[in-house]
């Protein structure tokens, strides 16, 4: 038969292998058979995959927002609609701002002048409050008193015979009536040196208590009978010659509590007049400088006080040893005080305005915190504790500017109009505008977003 009339058959793996025997072919064909079915096994997914594939399922899902609206097609038409967006919400911040937040502030500075006027003021101690009818206002009164003592040298020296000097105390124990003691009456002390009373003394009278004699005492200066320092004798008691024989004699006594100082014969240190007051006066400034430093930090920091009424003096003063006695050293005692009158510049300046309204016309008013006032002391007088002050007083005016008018006026006019109408003012000296915004070019319709500010 011809290979075209021969059927056509499947050649399948194992008709391609080479003869196998018999016996072997029987295993073989098994075994075949096997892996065909493996094979069929294993192509049946390729047949699934071209038997049961299926188109698969278009799903369209819809836009929530129509199309163009925030999505643009193309980059430029993106790039537009972000500039329209842009300018539109500027567009709309402006409008909110300038209905809502826009305002106008106007700052004028009216017209000003100096004036210059001379005023008198009393100050006084003892009154609380200004007195405009008598033209006071309070003052307060401050005092310091300090005292001290100093020793210094004598600066001389003489040839000199003095006499020792000192106190006794004399003691009335003989009888309640006074006793009269003579200038010149001797004083003998237990050492047998003589005394003399400098001036004429009269002892009183003792006390009798329940028969008792209480005696008195007076203090009684005396001298030595001769120069030289054997006479300065220590603490000692005394007894009166004159009275030597009669029960007098020890009735009257005398003790000293200090020593007898000043005998000297020959070259000396003496302490002269010039000595004593140079003394005086160093004390006195040392002493002056210390109550004022004193006195002014208790005076308050707001007062005001005038150098005229401010006094520093000298009360008492004394020496230890008089002019022209021989001494080393002596002792200068000073006591001083300070005074000074104070008041409250608040008080004058409100006692000079209230004097100067009377001369200013009622289109003008006072700057505050230009006055100037220069105070001379008429008369002063710190023990009362008044003074009369002349004022010499410079202070600017400024014509005065009705803000409320202005701001009423001034709403919703423009920039142009604003300027005229300023400029119509005579009181007005210059004037500045500020609107808010930047943009904006006219003032507020609304009064209260109108701000006037007098500088």
């Amino acid at each position: 038969m011809n290979e075209e009339n021969e059927p056509k058959r499947t050649v399948k793996m194992f008709d391609i292998l080479p003869p196998l025997e018999k016996k072997e072919e029987a295993e073989v064909k098994e075994e075949i058979l096997e892996k065909e079915i493996e094979v069929e096994e294993v192509v049946l997914p390729e047949y699934v995959e071209t038997e049961i594939k299926e188109t698969p399922l278009e799903i369209k899902e819809e836009p929530i927002f129509p199309e163009g609206l925030f999505i643009s097609k193309a980059p430029k038409n993106k790039k537009k609609f972000f500039i329209i967006s842009g300018i539109i919400i500027l567009v709309l911040v402006g409008l909110v701002s300038y209905f809502t937040f826009s305002k106008a502030e106007v700052v004028i500075k009216p017209k000003t002048e100096s004036m210059q006027f001379k005023t008198d003021l009393s100050l006084d101690k003892n009154i609380a409050f200004i007195d405009l009818e008598s033209n006071k206002i309070p003052a307060q009164f401050f005092q310091v008193e300090k005292e001290g003592q100093k020793e210094f040298p004598a600066t001389q020296e003489r040839d000199v015979q003095e006499k020792a000097r000192g106190i006794i105390i004399v003691y009335n124990q003989y009888s309640s009536a006074p006793q009269t003691l003579v200038k010149g009456t001797r004083f003998v002390s237990e050492k047998e040196k003589l005394f003399r009373t400098i001036e004429t003394i009269v002892i009183p009278g003792a006390q009798i208590e329940e028969g008792k004699i209480i005696s008195s005492s007076i203090n009684v200066p005396v001298e030595a009978a001769e120069p030289g320092k054997d006479y300065n004798i220590g603490p000692s008691t005394f007894t009166i010659p004159g009275f030597k024989g009669t029960p007098k004699y020890t009735g009257f006594t005398g003790k000293s509590d200090q020593p007898m100082a000043g005998g000297v014969i020959g070259k000396v240190k003496v302490v002269t007049a010039n000595d004593i007051q140079a003394a005086k006066d160093i004390l006195a400034v040392e002493l002056k400088k210390i109550a004022k430093d004193d006195l002014e930090r208790r005076i308050p920091s707001d007062l005001k006080i005038l150098k005229e009424t401010s006094i520093e003096d000298v009360l008492e003063s004394s020496s230890s040893v008089e002019a022209d006695q021989p001494a080393e050293k002596f002792t200068v005692k000073i006591k001083v005080v300070a005074k000074v009158l104070g008041f409250s510049e608040n008080d004058a300046i409100s006692l000079i305005n209230s004097n100067l309204k009377e001369k200013i016309s009622e289109d003008k008013t006072m700057i505050p915190n230009t006055i100037k006032i220069n105070y001379t002391i008429i008369d002063v007088n710190l023990e009362k504790g008044t003074a009369k002050l002349s004022c010499d007083v410079n202070e600017d005016l400024a014509w005065e500017v009705d803000v409320d008018q202005i701001r009423k006026d001034l709403a919703g006019k423009n920039e142009l109009e604003v300027r005229q109408y300023l400029t119509s003012h005579s009181e007005i000296e210059s004037a500045k505008v500020i609107f808010w915004p930047f943009w904006v070019k006219k003032i507020p319709s609304k009064e209260n977003k109108i701000k006037i500010i007098v500088d």
